[in-house]
């Protein structure tokens, strides 16, 4: 069964860039500390949250921002930006690495933890910054009837239901690029253009461009990873 697990201290290649130390700021542009790990799928190692530093501002030290919620910081191309603010990150769950070592424990952080980003206090549609739920509003509205001279001018007054969910559709990304492939040729989409796609369309970030290279060691050093694993070592055997 898949699990989560960090890279801790492990070492990585010279010529990939690492993940860990790379800056990470706020929606303010204010620095919120430094990646020191990152929290990965050991079956698909990809990355699903980073451990910042936090240099100092923060009581327990260190805290947690999922994946999907950082993107490329434009004014630092070896950073990250994400769209929180120090004050949130100091009401999130608090990390402890040691949960880590028990899947059973692991289970009720992860929990907590998407409930507090993806659910309160205002619902997200997940992987953007687009709000699902505004505060204060119903999840569905009604759409307000024309004036009364529209009536009697013949206009039809209508008093329906607006499913908010509607309004912001789910872009669902077509697998190939050509719609009809050529006789005996079949192109798959790159993924990084699928990734800056996604995002340009709000579905995900766009992430820095060695972000994907780092992940590509995970996977090639996938074994090597997993060996150092706890819970992947009884399997391993």
């Amino acid at each position: 069964m898949a699990h989560c697990g960090s890279l801790n201290t492990q070492p990585v290649s010279d010529d990939v860039h690492d993940v860990r130390s790379s800056t990470v700021r706020g929606s303010d542009g204010e620095k919120l500390g430094t990646v020191n790990d990152v929290i990965f799928d050991h079956d698909t190692m990809e990355i699903r949250y980073l451990v910042v530093d936090s240099g100092g501002w923060l009581a327990t030290g260190t805290f947690v921002l999922p994946a999907d919620g950082v993107s490329i910081d434009e004014s630092d191309d070896d950073g990250l930006a994400a769209k929180v603010t120090k004050q949130q990150i100091e009401n999130s769950p608090q990390y402890n690495k040691n949960t880590l070592q028990s899947e059973d424990e692991w289970k009720k952080y992860e929990q907590a933890f998407k409930q507090y980003w993806e659910e309160e206090p205002v619902m997200h549609l997940k992987g953007s910054d687009r709000i699902i739920t505004p505060p204060d509003q119903s999840p569905s509205t009604r759409a307000s009837s024309p004036p009364a001279s529209a009536a009697r001018d013949g206009g039809v007054s209508t008093d329906r239901e607006v499913n908010v969910a509607d309004l912001f559709p789910n872009r669902i990304s077509k697998v190939f690029s050509d719609t009809a492939p050529g006789s005996g040729k079949v192109t798959l989409r790159p993924k990084p253009v699928a990734r800056a796609e996604e995002a340009a369309s709000g579905v995900a970030l766009l992430k820095p461009r060695w972000w994907e290279s780092f992940e590509n060691y995970l996977r090639l050093n996938k074994d090597d990873i997993r060996a150092d694993c706890v819970q992947c070592k009884p399997k391993a055997a």
